[in-house]
Order: structure tokens, then C-alpha cells, then sequence
């Protein structure tokens, strides 16, 4: 599975800060791989080029100019050979009167998802267990992961995943207090090169992973026989979704409305199936099933049955998001995507939400007359609480206590914003002298952090954090910091923030009228086998 997401980063030249942010994987051209610019309006198009002037290059050209071209009003080069785009080094970018300007801390990183694993492995009794690990920064240069619940504690021995380079090999292995293999439970089978293994940890293949027969010293096998062991599994965790529409009008049909949860992972990411209890079998032939399509770059919709199957499909989304949910925002809700906007020129009344509305795409839905058509309303969203609230002791009188409203989302997770009466409550002034506070993800440091309200999408100044990267900032395991005023940090325990399902109940949205399945079922490319008979919506 080709990365669908990489970032830009690094660019210094001021004449060339547009190129910043994440490019999505649109196809290939000259055998490497292409990606557009998304999250902006600007576009650019990062791709290889073999018939440049000064020789084959990889380039950054703008959307006006259709790949293939010769590029020759790019806005960046580099004569780097690399396969992929994160090996290519020594950028240059076009300055003032068309000069290129090296950038040497340029370079494209791959946007891995802000995940959390579900790992299955022998315990020690050698019955089957399975654990949450959750991400714990890079090692090697490649993402790292932590079981759910240990920490950092110098005294304390933890699990994590882990990728080591000499070995060619993802490692699960215990690890000693302060650093260093304590011992290996767990490694994949060694990668040759000709897989994504390499990439990320659940992209090892069934039966790819190998268990010691006898407890290892640190990364020397001592006695231990490495067999193959078909239990040891590595997979994305994801929450459910809900698929609904927020009104009726060019709404989605209603069999496939309802709630989904995780069952698996296929080409690379999560796929979903409808929960028993939403379906009523006199109107569809069961649960359906929400996957991605590698072949054509889509979420869809299909029967179960139907899964891997993208030539008869109920809604589909072009998108290659590694979450459903971000599908039609653009493919990503990392704020690395508003890396490129210009804000210093825009008005003040035009925010970064203008910008990323431009990205925006609805899903599509198959229809009676042999195509698709756009269910502008159609919803497919992470199942998550409306409301959460931040408690702590009674004698306690942070600013940022009281209750949430869930505004939107940030890096693949919902942010929650203030109430206006909470906020007046915990500082005890008017509404009108009050600072609101905004509880969202940090992906930069992997962290739920609690920042005024105006200093959302910036870490730089922090009133309290979680070092934690679960989905939603109640189910951090990583007890809660509170700033000391003096940059730095103070664990208080009383401290933690609670969902709130009693006061506002979410319910799943409005759905249509009942569509016939067999006048719905269409293929990807827009052709649908005629209804038996005619019927209305």
C-alpha cells in the first residue's frame, strides 16, 4: 500500500511557503509516485520528471500545469533519484527573478495515521491475549508504539513496538526501566524490501511474526529458537462511526444508515460493519459494510459480501483518508494542512476554515437511472459524546474547569470548546472579560492538551496536558499536567475530563425513506443494473 498522506516541512525561503503542508496520492508517472497538494486551495502537485532540461528530477509544479509536462514553471526541484519522495534530498526552491534557493531542511515525511493498535499475542501461560499500545514518538526514524497504560516511569518496565533497522525487523519487546531491550516477545519476519512491512507494523502479513522458545538477553537470542507464530497479531484500532444524513433532503438511503463498528483491516486500513440491531432485514439483505478500495482510491459502501469487491458498490467517496470520517474533509484534519495558507494576506474575516472548505467533497450515492448522485447531507462521523467536562479537587480553581461542547475535529480526533456559563462559573467574571479554553490533540507532541481558546492548533503555550494519543482525551490512560506558570509541568491526580452521555444522548440522524436494495446497487464506475421495477423516493 502506497503512503497515501505525506507532509512538507522545512521550507524557509518566504517565497516559497505555499509548498508547505500534506499532498495525497493521486496515481504514478515514470514508475514514482505522484501527490496533490490538499487542505488549500493552491494544489501543487509533487511528481518525478524525466524530461526536465537539467535531467531527470523530482519537481513541485503548480495545479495549472497537468503532470507529464515539462515542468518548466516549478516551484521546487531536486536532482535526487530516490523511489519515493521521503528519501529525495537537497531541494531547491524558485526564489526572486526565477532563481533557485537551496533549502537543505526541506524535505516529505510520511503522514503515518494518529492510531492506536490492537496487538494479539501469547501470554505467558500461552493462552491468546490482546492489548491497546498507543503511540509513543519515533525510533529509528519510524513510528513507535507503547502498551496502553505504561509510562515513562524510570522504574517500571513497559512494552512497546518498535522498528530496528539493523535487523530489518519490527520488534515487540519489553523494555528496561531508563532504556534498552530487556527482552524480545515478539519479531516479524525479516523484510527483504519488497514489502510495506517495513513501514508499519500492521502491515506484517499473516503468519509474519516469530516467537523465541526461550526468554531472550537483551537483542542476543541466547538459547532461544525462533519459530513462526500464526497468534501474534498487529492491527489499527479505530472507535465506531455513525452513517446518517443531518436532514432528509439529498439524503443517503436509508439501509445503509446506522451505527458500524471495527471487524478487521483491509487494503491497509479499518473496515466496518453495521451493528445487528440497526438493520431491518424486510428492507436490505443485512449489515453493510464501510471499506476502502485500494483499486480505485474510494471509500465505499457495499454488502458484506461484498467486501474487496468495488464493482457494485451503494456510496463511495473519492478519498484516500485513512479515517471514514475525514474523507470529505479534504482527506486529512491534520493542521499541517493549513501549513500552506497565506493568513498574513487574507482579511480577517476569512479563516482557515474558508481555506478548507475549498477541500471539501461529498459522498455519492447510487440512484435509479444508472449513476450516482451527490448526498450533500450525508453524514459519516466518529461515535462520539456531544459534551465532556474537566474536573478536578474541590479546593481547585482552574480556569479551564466545567463543561464542553464537541465543535469539529483536529488531527483525526474531536476538539471540545468552553461553555460560555462554565467559563464565567469557574473564573467568576462577566461574560464579556471571560477567556474560553479549548481541549484538542496535539499531534506534534502526541499529546491532549488544554490551551485558551484562541491558542488552539498551538502548543506553544499549554495549561495542562495528557502525553497520551487515545482518541478521546477521557479514555488517556497518562494522568494529566498542570502548567506551574514557569514552563513547566506539575502532575495533579484530581485532575481528569469526563464524556457526558446522560445530558446530551447522541442519536443517530434522520434517515430517508426506504430505497429498494436492488435499485441501488451501482458499480464504481457509475453503471447500475436497471430496478426490477419502477419505484418513487
Amino acid at each position: 500500500m502506497v503512503p497515501p498522506l505525506v507532509r512538507c516541512l522545512g521550507v524557509r525561503s518566504p517565497h516559497a511557503k505555499a509548498i508547505t503542508g500534506i499532498y495525497e496520492f493521486v496515481g504514478a508517472h515514470a514508475g514514482r509516485p505522484c501527490y496533490r497538494q490538499t487542505g488549500v486551495s493552491s494544489g501543487n502537485f509533487l511528481w518525478y520528471c524525466e524530461d526536465a532540461l537539467e535531467g531527470a528530477m523530482w519537481v513541485i509544479t503548480p495545479s495549472t500545469q497537468p503532470m507529464g509536462e515539462s515542468p518548466e514553471g516549478c516551484i521546487a526541484r531536486s536532482g535526487h533519484v530516490g523511489k519515493w519522495p521521503w528519501e529525495v534530498e537537497s531541494w531547491q526552491v524558485c526564489g526572486r527573478k526565477d532563481e533557485f534557493i537551496d533549502q537543505p531542511e526541506m524535505a516529505f515525511g510520511i503522514v503515518s495515521p494518529a492510531a492506536e493498535l490492537v496487538v494479539q499475542a501469547p501470554s505467558i501461560n500461552d493462552t491468546i491475549t490482546a492489548c491497546g499500545f498507543r503511540r509513543a514518538g519515533f525510533v529509528n526514524g519510524k513510528v513507535a508504539f507503547r502498551r496502553t497504560g505504561d509510562n515513562d516511569d524510570p522504574e517500571l518496565s513497559s512494552l512497546r513496538i518498535f522498528w530496528m533497522p539493523k535487523m530489518s525487523r519490527w520488534l515487540l519487546a519489553l523494555v528496561k526501566p531508563g532504556g534498552g531491550v530487556q527482552s524480545i516477545v515478539a519479531r516479524s519476519v525479516l523484510d527483504d524490501g519488497s514489502t510495506w512491512q517495513s513501514m508499519w507494523p500492521w502491515e506484517v502479513e499473516a503468519e509474519g511474526w516469530e516467537s523465541p522458545t526461550a526468554d531472550t538477553i537483551g537483542l542476543d537470542d541466547a538459547d532461544a529458537q525462533w519459530i513462526p507464530n500464526r497468534d501474534v497479531m498487529v492491527r489499527l484500532a479505530s472507535p465506531g462511526i455513525i452513517i446518517g444524513s443531518v436532514e432528509n433532503w439529498s439524503a443517503p438511503p436509508a439501509v445503509i444508515c446506522g451505527y458500524y463498528e471495527p471487524r478487521g483491516m483491509a487494503n491497509g486500513r479499518v473496515f466496518y460493519v453495521m451493528l445487528p440491531e440497526d438493520i431491518s432485514l424486510d428492507k436490505s439483505t443485512g449489515p453493510m459494510c464501510l471499506w476502502f478500495a485500494e483499486d480505485r482510491g474510494q471509500w465505499a459502501i457495499t454488502a458484506p459480501e461484498l467486501l474487496g469487491d468495488s464493482s457494485a458498490v451503494l456510496a463511495r467517496i473519492s478519498s484516500r483518508a485513512w479515517w471514514p470520517w475525514e474523507a470529505h474533509l479534504g482527506s486529512t484534519t491534520s493542521y499541517s494542512s493549513l501549513g500552506a495558507a497565506p493568513f498574513a494576506t487574507m482579511p480577517p474575516w476569512h479563516g482557515g476554515a474558508a481555506l478548507l472548505a475549498g477541500a471539501r467533497v461529498n459522498w455519492e450515492v447510487a440512484d435509479h437511472e444508472g449513476g450516482f448522485r451527490e448526498a450533500r447531507n450525508m453524514v459519516v462521523e466518529l461515535d462520539c459524546p456531544t459534551q465532556a467536562q474537566i474536573l478536578a479537587a474541590e479546593s481547585a480553581n482552574y480556569p479551564f474547569l466545567g463543561l464542553y461542547d464537541r465543535c469539529g475535529l483536529v488531527a483525526s480526533r474531536p476538539f471540545f470548546l468552553q461553555t460560555v456559563e462554565s467559563a464565567m462559573d469557574s473564573q467568576g467574571l462577566p461574560s464579556s472579560d471571560i477567556s474560553r479554553y479549548a481541549i484538542w490533540y496535539g499531534e506534534d507532541n502526541e499529546q491532549w492538551v488544554i490551551t485558551e481558546e484562541f491558542r488552539l492548533l498551538d502548543e506553544l503555550v499549554v495549561d495542562a496536558r495528557s502525553c497520551d494519543s487515545a482518541w478521546t482525551p477521557w479514555q488517556a490512560s497518562t494522568q494529566w499536567e498542570v502548567s506551574d506558570g514557569e514552563g513547566g509541568y506539575l502532575f495533579d491526580l484530581n485532575v481528569r475530563v469526563e464524556e457526558l452521555t446522560s445530558l446530551n444522548e447522541p442519536e443517530l440522524p434522520p434517515v430517508p425513506p426506504v430505497v429498494p436494495l436492488s435499485a441501488m446497487v451501482g458499480d464504481g464506475d457509475g453503471e447500475l443494473e436497471p430496478p426490477a421495477e419502477p419505484f418513487d423516493f
